[in-house]
């Protein structure tokens, strides 16, 4: 009986713990614990997407592990992430959305108008990037999985963003995204189709890897 009950015990013990762990937010370490053949059984990455309440860290490290499971499938190696690179990725996108323009090159901020530019903010002092952009409207998805996977399908889908994605130079990568629930490059038809925005940014460093120090920008839980 008492090995019945410790045994009961130990099983109790570990339904709490994976309990535990599928409610946890995600946390920069977690980096070093998932990995290009367990992410897709990550709990988190199940979770449904709540307009009014979007995971940012989360959503941008399914994007990352997605696009590096694209590279492996071509034969190519998988990329370290780099937050500095992530800080980049998510400014590039909020600034995207909120001064309404599409593009590498920032029209409306003379200090963010290049990848170089954008960064030095960022805290690299080697920049070598090369940059993916991406904005998708009109459509509800239900997990932060299904919305990396289009996301990623859409570069993979696209000649010239391909050509980045799968770069043999590339050696980091960092992933930003932002919803934006408003009016956005006027009345385009992905405007007129509603639901909102999602931009998203892939920034690969090349070459060499990053040299940072502390970043002016943040991220989105900063």
């Amino acid at each position: 009986m008492k090995r019945v009950g410790l045994s009961l015990f130990l099983f109790c013990c570990l339904l709490l713990h994976f309990d535990t762990c599928a409610q946890r937010k995600w946390k920069e370490e977690l980096y070093e614990e998932l990995n290009d053949k367990n992410f897709r059984d990550f709990k988190l990455f199940k979770k449904r997407i709540d307009l009014d309440k979007i995971e940012y860290p989360l959503l941008q490290a399914a994007l990352f592990y997605v696009t590096n499971e694209a590279r492996l499938e071509q034969g190519l190696s998988a990329l370290e992430h780099q937050p500095n690179l992530e800080i980049m990725a998510y400014n590039h996108s909020v600034a995207m959305a909120k001064g309404d323009f599409f593009d590498h090159e920032n029209p409306k901020d003379k200090k963010r108008k290049t990848t170089n530019d954008r960064a030095r903010l960022a805290g690299i002092t080697n920049p070598s990037v090369g940059e993916n952009i991406h904005a998708t409207g009109g459509r509800q998805f239900g997990t932060y999985i299904e919305l990396a996977d289009e996301i990623v399908q859409s570069w993979i889908d696209s000649p010239p963003h391909r050509v980045t994605m799968y770069s043999p130079d590339a050696v980091q990568l960092g992933c930003g995204i932002y919803y934006y629930d408003g009016k956005w490059q006027n009345y385009k038809d992905v405007y007129k189709q509603g639901n909102g925005f999602w931009i998203a940014t892939q920034n690969f460093q090349l070459f060499t890897k990053v040299v940072s120090e502390p970043s002016k920008d943040k991220g989105p839980n900063e």
